[in-house]
This record gives structure tokens, C-alpha cells and sequence, in this order.
């Protein structure tokens, strides 16, 4: 909110200071971030899918509307939303190969600057900014930023002379309504008025702020192609012997299209200051990607060395160990010293040695336990089973005594039968006991 007020109202003065106010907030963001790392990954991983559902359903509205029937739309993102994927990273690692919001937000603005159509210098000047924002995110790294890269050749080509030509040749799919249309008009002959309106040789910047974008037109646009030109030039300084040898193939367009601008042409001459910015972004290129030298072939990317990886010590550096005195040996003799740092160092083996003797014990008397209570649980098993016999016995002679033994058959149990009926067993005649 605070970024998209700047774009409409600017830093409003002294009682607002809204430039302040995203510094403020941006400190604050790290803070929570650093108190509760999985709370903060997951509040701005749904923030980026908002922002992603928001994109793709201005995708869609873009199919439908055309520049004729409402001006103003456009499928970028705002400058407040520009901002908050600025602060981001501050907030999280960008160096890291894999991260759960440095990623997703990766591959947001990568969709961003692939597929979000360009239908006016607004949104020139967006495709810029988030370019340069991918550029800043991948620069620790060394990664390569295609997206970045062929949205920056094609905001080149906007500034040729022969618009059919870079209409063919045009390598972001998102620049085809403006370049076959002409929508933005003839970019190559305002940079000429810009040539006869500037009084200083200070290179004019890309503004935030409406109202300066919209005062002076003619500076406005030769802002968007200074700006192209210098990230450029922070591309080549940044990959310059970081590609393995891949230079060549990975500015191939952005060399296309410098030299599509044909600084040398006397009929569309461009004014002496963009012809010396472009000289040297084109001489930085040049040295980037060594065309002067022969062809090198191909190299895989080499991981990072053990040594790079490694954490580094912070432990004291000592040529002889045995010469090193503690500050409790200072004002002793070299006898005592060494007695003394024999001493402690007999005290802190003694120390280790009753710590790992106190953990065998505990271990041993863990598994003597985990044993005796396994025996216990099998004999107290086969106890209750045998318990469980018994009763199943015993409930089955208090129920032959119940019938009077009607239960009893062969093995001689005729004469248990006939003095049960007589009544001498015990058992009333009938099979019931006396009372």
C-alpha cells in the first residue's frame, strides 16, 4: 500500500516520508522473519501464490480487453507490488539453491516477464524494473536470468529504426503487440528531441512517481533506455569468466540487438550522449563474451569447492602450541607452567573419562533391565496361562457335580454311578448335595 501511494502521490513531503516508511518496514519484516522463520516462510509463501492467482487472471483479462477499448489496463504488477519482492530480498537468502520463498518468487517474476503482455511505456518501464529485480536476485549467485536478459534485448529493439525488422526478430513474445502494432509510436526520433531539450550530461533515470514520469515524456523514454542499457552493462560485469566460456551464447540477442541500433548510421544518428553510453555498453559486452579471441569449447558449471563451502574458524592460530601460555600461567616459571598445564589437561581427560564411564553404566543397566523385564513378561505369561487351565478345570468338575455325574463316562465309572444314585457320595439321590 505504502508503494503503490509513492507511485500516485509521491514521498508526500516531511509528514509522511513514505521512502522512510518502506525502510522502517522492511527492518521490521527482517525482525519477524528472524523471531519466527516458519511462520514468516509460510505467510509469504501465500502471499506470492495471491500474487500469482492475481497475475494469471490479469492474463486472462488481457486476452479480452484490446488497447483501443481501455488504455489503462495493463497485466504487471504494481509498484507497490515491485517493492514488497524488492524487500523480500533482504529478508530471505537469495544465494541459496533452493529456498521456500526466494524460489516461488523466482519463478513469479520469470512468468512475469515472459507472458505479462507490453501495451504501453508503463508497462516498458515495469518489464524494466523487474529485470532488474531478477538480476538482483540471481547476481550473488551467478545464475543466469533469461527472462531478464531477452526482456531487456527486446526493450533494445524498441529503439531500432526499422520496426519490421525487430518485430521479427524479436525474442520476448510479450513485445509482439507494441513492435507489430507501433503502438508507442517512433521511440528512435524522441530520443533525438531528448538530445535538444537536455541542458546537462547526467543520464536521465526511471522515477516511481507518476507525476515525474508524466511531465516530460521526451526524458521519460530516454530513461527507459538508459536504464536497459545499464543493466546490461551490470550483466556483463557479473557473468564476465562466470559462464565457462558460455558468454557468447548467453548475450548472443542482447548483441543482436546493440548492434540493431547501428550507432554508426549518419541518417538516424542517436544524440552524443546515448551514442557514448551505448559505445561503452557495447565495449563491455564485446569484453564479456571475448569475441576477439579465439573459441573456447564448452565447460560443465563446476560445483562449489569444499574449501568455498566450508565454515570458516575462528579458533586462535598458534605456530607452537607448547610455547602458548593462558593468562592463569602468566608470572610462572616455564617448570610450573608446563606442570600446571599438564595438571589440567590430566584433569579434563579424568573428567571424560568418568562422563563416558557413567554412560556404559547407564547403558548397561538399560539393557540388563530391558532383559529382565522381557523374562518377567514370558513367565508371567505362561503363569496366567497356566491360572487360565486351572479355572477352565475346576469350572468343569463343579459342573459334573452339578449334574450328579452326568457327566461321567467309561473308565470304570460305572460304580461312581451307582453309588451316586444311592446317595452314599455325598450327593442327594437325584444328583443335589445334602444341605
Amino acid at each position: 500500500m505504502v508503494g503503490d501511494k509513492i507511485h500516485t502521490s509521491g514521498d508526500g513531503g516531511t509528514d509522511l516520508r513514505r521512502y522512510a516508511q518502506l525502510d522502517t518496514l522492511t527492518k521490521i519484516l527482517y525482525a519477524m522473519a528472524q523471531d519466527s522463520p516458519e511462520i514468516a516462510g509460510a505467510v509469504w509463501g501465500r502471499r506470492l501464490g495471491i500474487l500469482q492467482k492475481a497475475l494469471s487472471k490479469r492474463l486472462r483479462d488481457s486476452e479480452l480487453i484490446s488497447v483501443s477499448e481501455d488504455e489503462d489496463f495493463t497485466a504487471w504488477p504494481s509498484i507497490g507490488t515491485f517493492l514488497l519482492l524488492r524487500s523480500l530480498g533482504h529478508i530471505f537468502p537469495v544465494t541459496d539453491l533452493r529456498h521456500t520463498v526466494v524460489t516461488p518468487a523466482l519463478l513469479l517474476i520469470g512468468q512475469t516477464l515472459a507472458q505479462a503482455p507490453v501495451r504501453s511505456l508503463h508497462d516498458v518501464m515495469m518489464g524494466i524494473l523487474f529485470s532488474g529485480l531478477m538480476i538482483e536476485y540471481t547476481k550473488e549467485a551467478k545464475r543466469i536470468a533469461p527472462e531478464a536478459l531477452a526482456f531487456l534485448a527486446g526493450t533494445i529493439r524498441l529503439f531500432e529504426g526499422n520496426r519490421e525488422s525487430a518485430s521479427k526478430l524479436n525474442p520476448v513474445p510479450s513485445l509482439d503487440l507494441v513492435m507489430s502494432n507501433g503502438i508507442l509510436g517512433d521511440l528512435r526520433s524522441e530520443l533525438f528531441e531528448f538530445d535538444s531539450s537536455s541542458e546537462s550530461d547526467v543520464l536521465p533515470q526511471i522515477s516511481l512517481e507518476k507525476d515525474l514520469i508524466e511531465t516530460d515524456n521526451v526524458s521519460f523514454i530516454a530513461s527507459l533506455f538508459c536504464s536497459a542499457l545499464n543493466l546490461i552493462e551490470t550483466c556483463a560485469s557479473i557473468y564476465d569468466g562466470a559462464l565457462n566460456c558460455a558468454e557468447a551464447e548467453t548475450f548472443s540477442q542482447i548483441t543482436f540487438s546493440l548492434l540493431s541500433l547501428q550507432p554508426g548510421s549518419k541518417i538516424d544518428r542517436l544524440p552524443e550522449l546515448l551514442s557514448n553510453l551505448l559505445s561503452r555498453v557495447a565495449e563491455s559486452v564485446g569484453k564479456t563474451c571475448m569475441y576477439n579471441e579465439p573459441r573456447m569449447p564448452l565447460l560443465r558449471r563446476s560445483g562449489g569447492k569444499p574449501s568455498d563451502n566450508a565454515i570458516k574458524s575462528l579458533a586462535p592460530k598458534m605456530e607452537d602450541p607448547s610455547r602458548y601460555h593462558m593468562s592463569k600461567d602468566k608470572g610462572k616459571t616455564q617448570m610450573q607452567a608446563e606442570l600446571d598445564r599438564n595438571r589440567r589437561e590430566y584433569k579434563r581427560e579424568h573428567k571424560a573419562v568418568k562422563r563416558e564411564l557413567r554412560l556404559d553404566a547407564a547403558f548397561v543397566e538399560g539393557e540388563r533391565r530391558k532383559q529382565k523385564n522381557n523374562a518377567d513378561t514370558r513367565a508371567k505369561e505362561k503363569r496366567n496361562k497356566n491360572f487360565a487351565w486351572l479355572e477352565q478345570e475346576q469350572a468343569t468338575m463343579n459342573q459334573q457335580v452339578r449334574l450328579g455325574g452326568g457327566l461321567l463316562k467309561g473308565g470304570g465309572t460305572g460304580t461312581a454311578r451307582s453309588k451316586a444314585a444311592t446317595g452314599k457320595l455325598g450327593i442327594k439321590k437325584g444328583g443335589k448335595f445334602r444341605s
